[in-house]
């Protein structure tokens, strides 16, 4: 029986899902890309009682990162995220912020390699570097519970953007298929944008 609890909240201009994760045996809990709406996040993890324990960033582009730096003061928990991510975090032009309107910066305080392996929660968590919306995207892999929080790699029926600085078409394919594709097929897909999804479900598109 899934002892993770997860919650969508829709934020942004961009329509991003941030996913705030909860260990129904604890309470303890994660964030998954709190891109903006510092406030709708909180009163939702207030509503699950939720105790926060980290935030987790699949990349860094604006409409993900921001209302890390108020959520990160809020709850005094670390930043988590992909090592080869931390220049799109420090870097405005980079995360795009600064091309929709006030730029954003984020330091990360735990930064991951391809593989890595590390627990939040009570949960046990893979990190997978998928290279191609960004340069450091990654995703995160959650076997016991088979579930998988995809960022802008992978998303229902689609993938994402690629034209963006550091992006690329060839990566992300390769990411997808090398990456992801070859998770058990019953994984649940969280995605950055749109509908969750499952592995099975999107192998009939590579």
């Amino acid at each position: 029986m899934a002892k993770i609890m997860i919650r969508s909240v829709t934020v942004s201009e961009c329509y991003t899902n941030c996913y705030i994760c909860m260990n129904k045996d604890t309470k303890e809990g994660f964030i998954v890309d709190p891109g903006d709406d510092e406030l709708k996040i909180s009163v939702n993890v207030s509503r699950l009682e939720m105790i926060p324990k980290a935030i987790l960033l699949t990349h860094g582009h604006f409409d993900h990162i921001g209302a890390v730096n108020q959520l990160k003061e809020r709850y005094n928990i670390p930043v988590i995220v992909g090592a080869k991510e931390e220049k799109v975090l420090t870097d405005s032009r980079m995360n795009l912020s600064s091309m929709f309107g006030e730029p954003v910066k984020v330091n990360g305080d735990k930064f991951l390699e391809d593989g890595e392996n590390f627990q939040v929660a009570g949960f046990d968590i893979q990190y997978v570097l998928t290279p191609g919306h960004t340069p450091g995207s990654g995703c995160f892999y959650i076997e016991e519970e088979q579930v998988l929080f995809s960022g802008d790699t992978l998303f229902q029926a689609s993938r994402g953007r690629t034209d963006f600085p550091g992006g690329s078409e060839s990566d992300i394919i390769k990411s997808i298929k090398n990456k992801l594709l070859v998770l058990p097929g019953e994984t649940e897909v969280y995605p950055g944008h749109m509908n969750i999804t499952n592995i099975d479900s999107e192998k009939v598109y590579y």
